[in-house]
């Protein structure tokens, strides 16, 4: 069972965002320029279309007592700033996974798709969780639609996704921070701390966030929006 405390943790990350030569500064809790949402923020100052890491954890379940409880964590990259257009607390663009196999499922294509909110969604407040873009929020010739038509038009960067879909299927979500503050790369898959250089801290995994990283900010500069 983990027993890493917070300090641990974010040490940890530190050292592998380093040995990748992100040159990472860790931005102590409430100060200006520390993104929130997460156990601690690091700035990368060679990150190239990511600005920085959010750490985030959480208990692994339910089980009392709570200090027995093993802590598992997960790595979202940010770009700072925000995209004109796109409201605060929501999904931008979300990966689509075509699998096959019955017992062992194999991906065998992906695209990126808008996450539209369908009828009966529910309307939670945006700055404790994210939700799908309503009516009227997504539009022809829209910055959702323009993000999503770049990421499917880079070959390469489909191919580095879909190395990183083994052993098991793994979904990436870009969305908006619910202060208007970044946008967020975020992967569905939670893991022990020891555990974290197969995939966030891995340079396979950075490339592709890098990656996803430029064309948002490619899509910002074509749309307008603000850039801390």
């Amino acid at each position: 069972m983990a027993k890493s405390s917070p300090t641990e943790v974010t040490r940890i990350v530190l050292e592998a965002l380093s040995a990748l030569g992100l040159q990472p500064v860790l931005i102590p809790r409430g100060r200006i320029g520390e993104l929130r949402g997460g156990s601690a923020c690091i700035d990368l100052k060679r990150g190239g279309g990511i600005d920085s890491a959010i750490i985030l954890s959480r208990a692994s379940d339910e089980l009392y007592p709570v200090r027995e409880r093993e802590q598992l964590h997960r790595i979202d990259y940010a770009i700072r700033g925000t995209i004109r257009g796109i409201l605060p607390g929501r999904e931008i663009a979300t990966t689509k996974l075509e699998t096959r196999g019955l017992f062992r499922r194999r991906v065998v294509a992906l695209s990126w798709v808008v996450p539209l909110a369908e009828q009966g969604d529910s309307e939670r407040p945006y700055l404790s969780a994210t939700r799908r873009p309503g009516l009227g929020e997504v539009w022809e010739g829209g910055p959702h639609g323009s993000l999503v038509g770049n990421l499917n038009g880079e070959g390469e960067l489909t191919k580095a996704l879909l190395k990183l879909e083994e052993p098991s299927p793994l979904r990436l979500t870009i969305q908006t921070d619910g202060w208007g503050e970044s946008i967020r790369i975020r992967g569905d898959r939670w893991m022990r701390v020891e555990e974290l250089g197969s995939l966030y801290l891995s340079p396979q995994y950075l490339k592709v966030a890098d990656g996803v990283g430029r064309v948002i900010k490619e899509t910002r500069g074509r749309f307008g929006g603000l850039s801390f």
